[in-house]
């Protein structure tokens, strides 16, 4: 079955845009593939050699070019002209798939307003609407959630570059400078080239120079700024390149610089690794979601030019390791990654059942595997501190040993799999039960034991420890000898546990049942199904069902986790769960 699909951006310029880029890459490696048929729609483009059919248009050619489409993909966030095609296709029965690349937060108070604003209605529909969300790295889905943007469907599909894209080889000729710096990209406050302009004015710089390639707004502030420092000699703006002449200026330099303060994925970054460039880039989340993964250790904190002037001397002319070429090759080139977007594009025209109402009132709730279900959301954004924790340990030994008493491989998904290679993350799951089967992946090791007595591991034996939902169900006399334990094995912790004060008890998902006296609820429970829990068949069971779980409150747990800093999540304001998180 052939899938005839839309690609729909604000602007179709390869040479100067990233999202054209990822557009052009994945209409290359699927051009060969006759299950789908690629097609451009957008208002501006570039007409040399295409990658396939090529429109220029605006909002008058997309009622047409959608309706002759199987799957109309829309690239860009908080970008009109791909919400209307995005909404043309819904009012056509035309299934979406939806990029948004990457959100920039940055601008005067009314314009973050407005785009504040246009996330709660407009980019809320559009991502809910989509049959599928493709994200360039697992972050994102995190980042969203910040946004109060939820998904149904999430693909991981990061950017990508041609694997035979390899380092120059023709004869070149050296920039000038020692080190010799290059940049690439649009001129634009947000790639903060002022932060480089500024770090030539250290004593470690001093003979260095900048070359910067790319066309923008920002270049007269620039050449301001170059000039009042008296570095102006030392600043050369190229202006447009084509590929050909800027790979001759990135065999000609000694390291590329990206000092940017917001990425969705810098292709850059990959496409000088892979050539065989040292480039600098700045500590932020985008950037990292390469260099974690490849192994690439030239990261700069953000908006410190002292730092970026010492990174420079650290790595401009140093060669890129085999190890992280081969690394950018498997797990950031188009040939690897395309054919899971066919996929998805195939499945969008599968009829599918729809749930009944109670499957669907369940997803919404408590289906971890959904990611629009309540406990979900609140997962993804719960795991900041827990990165923060890896990172910390990883700092300090160079990997990171958890312990996780009562968890299972599936809770760890929340975490992105390239930050746990990383990070060199390997996590022991403590259970009463062995679950059956070996681990899904070699960095878990499954152990039968009690969180109330762990006395087969010596004391500080983890890096972390972990738990989620487990403390409130050893009972109350244990729960004490439960938080001694998990304080003793390991030097820092993240332990999470439902909040006594929240409305919703979460086992039996009733109302303020947990706030009702015993007796009335062992009453309720042997009479009628609550939420998760069938009705008892006696009252012992209904009693077990009930005792099976003792919320706390956040004064009871800090008396249990005296050392800890308690965290409570809130929905709509009101209490949820609490997270105690030690260092």
């Amino acid at each position: 079955m052939s899938v005839k699909v839309l690609q729909v951006s604000k602007e179709f310029e390869p040479l100067s845009s990233g999202v054209a880029r990822h557009i052009q890459g994945l209409a290359l490696a699927l051009r060969g593939q006759g299950e789908v048929r690629l097609a451009v729609l957008a208002p501006t483009v570039d007409r040399r050699d295409p990658p396939c059919p090529l429109t220029q248009g605006g909002y008058a050619s997309l009622w047409r070019a959608v309706g002759d489409s199987d799957v109309v993909h829309v690239h860009g966030a908080r970008t009109p002209f791909t919400a209307v095609a995005a909404m043309l296709a819904r009012l056509r029965g035309v299934a979406v798939v939806y990029t948004p690349h990457c959100y920039y937060d940055t601008g005067t108070w009314w314009r973050r307003g407005l785009k504040r604003l246009w996330d709660l209605t407009v980019e809320r529909w559009l991502v809910r609407a989509a049959g599928a969300v493709v994200l360039l790295h697992q972050g994102w889905v995190v980042d969203l959630a910040r946004r109060g943007l939820h998904p149904g469907r999430v693909l991981i599909v990061p950017n990508c570059i041609d694997e035979h894209r390899e380092a120059f080889s023709a004869p070149v000729e050296r920039l000038a400078g020692s080190p010799a710096l290059l940049s690439v990209g649009r001129l634009d406050p947000v790639k903060r080239l002022d932060d480089v302009i500024l770090a030539l004015g250290t004593d470690v710089l001093a003979g260095a120079q900048l070359h910067v390639v790319g066309r923008g707004d920002d270049r007269l502030r620039l050449e301001a700024l170059a000039e009042a420092r008296g570095l102006a000699a030392r600043v050369h703006f190229h202006g447009w390149q084509d590929d050909l002449a800027t790979a001759r200026m990135m065999a000609g330099c000694d390291a590329m610089v990206l000092a940017s303060e917001r990425e969705g994925m810098p292709t850059v970054v990959l496409e000088a690794l892979l050539a065989g460039v040292p480039i600098l880039c700045s500590d932020i989340e985008g950037c990292r979601a390469i260099t974690d993964a490849v192994g690439w250790p030239a990261l700069f904190p953000l908006a410190e030019p002292e730092a970026l002037a010492r990174c420079a001397a650290a790595y401009a002319g140093r060669p890129v390791p085999e190890a992280v070429r081969d690394a950018v090759r498997d797990g950031f080139t188009w040939s690897r990654r395309a054919a899971a977007l066919a996929q998805v594009y195939g499945a969008l025209l599968e009829p599918r059942q729809r749930p009944g109402l109670g499957k669907r009132l369940a997803m919404l709730v408590s289906d971890y595997d959904n990611p629009r279900s309540l406990g979900a959301r609140l997962r993804a954004r719960r795991i900041g501190p827990l990165l923060a924790l890896i990172r910390q340990a990883h700092a300090r030994h160079g990997s990171v040993n958890i312990i996780d008493v009562g968890g299972t491989v599936r809770y760890w998904n929340i975490v992105p799999a390239e930050f746990l290679d990383a990070h060199a993350v390997t996590i022991t799951l403590v259970n009463l039960e062995h679950p059956g089967g070996p681990p899904a992946h070699p960095r878990f090791r499954q152990v039968v034991g009690d969180g109330c007595d762990l006395a087969g591991f010596a004391d500080q034996a983890f890096h972390l420890a972990h738990s989620n939902s487990v403390i409130e169900h050893v009972g109350s006399p244990r729960m004490a000898r439960f938080a001694r334990e998990l304080e003793r094995v390991a030097e820092a912790y993240f332990i999470q546990t439902p909040d006594f004060w929240c409305p919703l008890e979460p086992h039996c998902m009733t109302p303020i049942f947990h706030w009702l006296p015993r007796r009335l609820r062992v009453w309720l429970v042997s009479r009628v199904p609550l939420g998760h829990w069938p009705r008892a068949a006696s009252r012992d069971e209904a009693e077990t069902w009930v005792d099976s779980a003792q919320l706390l409150s956040k004064r009871r747990f800090q008396a249990l986790l005296p050392r800890a800093r308690i965290i409570r999540e809130r929905v709509l304001g009101m209490p949820k769960s609490l997270i105690a998180v030690k260092p």
